[in-house]
């Protein structure tokens, strides 16, 4: 419901707000994850370019792939509360949406991210990944459900974490499992800002 208002009051200042990507469950998030491990997918660098993935060594490949796509298993898309946005209408002719921060910053849905920098608290909503940390890129386009998202990621464990990981089939679940406990609580105990982090 919070959504729908928020695409409402949108609407009215001339923005078309609409979910590009929000509920994904483990399978879809897993094949995203190997996609990218086996190349199917690009793997983006920090400057949202392309990487020669046969150049890195394992780890590397993993914590590439990490900067921009979450674990399979403990992505915030798998709460429900989060909700990758767009406006169809800002879409050039001829071109497809790219997610990328270049996209939203400058290009064709800065219109989105202004909009969501003044608007968006009013309904509950705020980015997760609103500036890039050493661990992930920044990500203007994803918004997270605060009154849900915050209840559910207190309840996000590193040794649960690391356990699941484990015990999946994952490819590369050893390196997998190693690189979430760098930086865990930054990577994954993210909070929205009326609650600080502080639970």
């Amino acid at each position: 419901m919070a959504f729908r208002n928020m695409q409402k009051e949108a609407l009215k200042d001339g923005i078309n707000l609409r979910a590009a990507s929000s509920f994904r469950n483990f399978e879809r998030q897993k094949l995203i994850f190997t996609e990218k491990m086996t190349g199917i997918r690009p793997v983006l660098d920090r400057q949202e370019k392309p990487l020669d993935i046969t150049k890195l060594s394992p780890a590397e490949l993993i914590r590439a792939i990490l900067v921009f796509s979450a674990v399979p298993g403990l992505s915030r898309h798998h709460y429900g509360t989060d909700i990758d946005v767009y406006d169809p209408d800002l879409i050039p002719e001829g071109g497809a949406l790219e997610l990328t921060n270049r996209e939203y910053s400058s290009g064709p849905q800065a219109p989105v991210s202004q909009w969501l920098d003044t608007r968006m608290q009013e309904f509950g909503f705020f980015r997760p990944y609103a500036a890039p940390t050493s661990s992930t890129s920044g990500e203007l386009w994803h918004i997270s459900y605060a009154p849900d998202a915050d209840i559910i990621t207190r309840g996000v464990s590193e040794a649960e974490s690391r356990n699941f990981i484990m015990n999946s089939d994952l490819p590369g679940k050893e390196m997998l499992a190693e690189n979430i406990c760098i930086d865990f609580d930054a990577r994954f105990r993210i909070f929205s800002p009326e609650n600080g982090g502080l639970f």
